[in-house]
């Protein structure tokens, strides 16, 4: 094989597509992000060689041909490969990309034929989830001809869409609220597969929990059965050009294998770099649910991590047994402009937003601060406010490169004088609706959750940078006793850190 066979194909779509990105500036808005060439070829090293001589092959977001190139290249050129002819359908909504589309799959063609393979193409431009959403109703259009195929590739675009959106009517089905597209794209790509058909995506890993994704994910296992997942340690370096920061995730599986086997392959690298020398741990499937009934998956890096998932299934505490009560802060600034003030005067009370919330402890009032700190503590602004109470203030919002996902502070009812407090929408706070909120508790849930052990199994288990109420209510904890022997020794100390926390939560959790 001539070197300059081996590389064409695939170059030519990125040299292609390097020339739309510089000259098309529409590609952000709908939610393009094209394929890396080595994180496409990693991708399609992971498709198993069909047995057939003729396959189908659906690329439902094409963009300029990067990752379908990559494919059809590498199932051609291996040693056992019977493939004689390829039917390549692909999808794309952006009308601007037909000319460098078809340019690089008339290359394509050209290239298989020079090693005996026939590839006929088909470019739809048109939106492939109106265009197929239909499917996932069982009720196909009049005359929709329902294709199957052998393979699908895909890197989708991702945005969200409005809960009246007509994409996401038509796959009311398996989503609701505002979804984001590419789950509708892997939504009705699983419908379109046929026997033993390979499923092969790169997406955010925000689907993979929460119960936002629940339905979705209840059909999407319901059809593939997963077989090997790669995961990006850094956000940064997936699509380094495009400046995506999602935290991103490839996932294969295949169509009506499910007791085939239980094992799953599960790989990392920290992105582009290193990928060729990811390191890849085999488990079961069992392993990375962590809860049946959710289907959420977790994404373990190694053996350790798989240990301290199951350390956390044993456990049976939760925030609900303790009897305690997680909710999101109230106030929504632009919704309450008449209530928020600058000064304090005997008709307000402290309006907590995440700034004042640092690490396990609660800073108020800031200095320099822009924003209003002070809330009219009025009746008409009663549903606002939240009782003063003993409390623990998390943010809802935490980015992965954080030294902790999760930044959480006890607030006792004693630092402030004021029967209310405001707390802004972007809190989420934990506290015992009937009853004190045991201090000792209190020091000890917040250190719990401050700690290295649950900042692993955070990252572990949750890909998303909002921190959801109901992820964290459903959580396992240790027991009560537990919990409050940690707050004891934590408020023996005289000033709290890290490494002095993770101490004592080992210690009293014998990890």
């Amino acid at each position: 094989m001539h070197s300059s066979l081996e590389i064409c194909p695939i170059v030519a779509a990125d040299d292609l597509g390097i020339q739309h990105f510089l000259n098309i500036p529409s590609k952000e808005e709908l939610g393009q992000f094209f394929t890396p060439v080595d994180v496409a070829e990693f991708m399609a090293k992971l498709l198993e060689t069909p047995s057939k001589k003729s396959i189908q092959i659906l690329d439902p977001g094409a963009g300029t041909g990067i990752l379908a190139a990559a494919s059809i290249k590498e199932l051609v050129n291996r040693e056992n490969s019977k493939i004689k002819e390829i039917n390549l359908i692909l999808y794309e909504i952006d009308k601007t990309l037909e000319p460098t589309l078809n340019a690089s799959m008339t290359n394509l063609a050209d290239w298989c034929s020079q090693i005996k393979v026939k590839l006929t193409f088909e470019i739809r431009f048109e939106d492939f989830i109106l265009a197929r959403g239909s499917l996932l109703q069982d009720q196909p259009f009049f005359g929709e001809r329902v294709e199957l195929f052998d393979v699908v590739i895909s890197n989708p675009p991702y945005f969200k869409i409005s809960k009246d959106d007509p994409r996401a009517i038509a796959c009311s089905s398996i989503v609701h609220g505002q979804p984001n597209i590419y789950a509708l794209f892997m939504g009705v790509s699983a419908s379109l597969l046929g026997e033993n058909g390979q499923f092969l995506f790169i997406t955010p890993r925000s689907f993979a929990s929460g119960q936002y994704f629940k339905t979705f994910r209840d059909y999407l296992m319901g059809k593939i059965r997963l077989k090997r997942i790669h995961q990006f340690a850094s956000r940064k370096d997936t699509f380094a050009r495009d400046q995506v920061l999602q935290e991103n995730i490839i996932f294969y599986g295949k169509m009506g294998e499910s007791q085939v086997s239980d094992k799953i392959q599960i790989s990392t690298s920290n992105g582009r770099s290193d990928l060729n020398s990811a390191k890849i741990f085999e488990t079961h499937l069992s392993d990375i649910f962590i809860d049946p009934v959710q289907r959420m998956i977790a994404l373990p890096r190694d053996k350790k991590d798989l240990d301290l998932l199951n350390i956390f299934k044993k456990w049976t505490n939760s925030i609900e047994k303790m009897g305690l009560k997680i909710s999101t802060g109230p106030v929504v600034p632009f919704r309450a402009t008449e209530f928020l003030q600058k000064t304090k005067d005997n008709k307000s009370c402290p309006l907590l937003w995440i700034q004042h919330v640092a690490g396990m402890k609660v800073i108020f009032p800031l200095e320099n601060f822009r924003k209003q700190q002070w809330f009219s503590s009025v009746e008409e602004s009663k549903k606002l406010l939240v009782k003063n109470q003993n409390m623990i203030l998390m943010r809802r919002f935490s980015p992965k490169e954080d030294f902790r996902r999760l930044t959480v502070a006890p607030l006792r009812k004693e630092l402030f004088s004021d029967e209310y407090l405001g707390l802004e929408n972007h809190l989420n706070y934990i506290y015992r609706p009937n009853g004190k909120f045991d201090e000792f508790e209190l020091l000890g849930l917040t250190g719990f959750l401050s700690s290295k052990v649950f900042d692993s199994y955070f990252r572990i288990t949750n890909g998303n940078t909002q921190v959801s109420a109901t992820e964290i209510k459903s959580v396992r904890l240790p027991e009560t006793a537990q919990i409050s022997e940690i707050g004891r020794m934590l408020k023996s100390l005289k000033e709290w850190d890290y490494s002095s926390v993770d101490a004592i939560v080992e210690e009293v959790l014998r990890l």
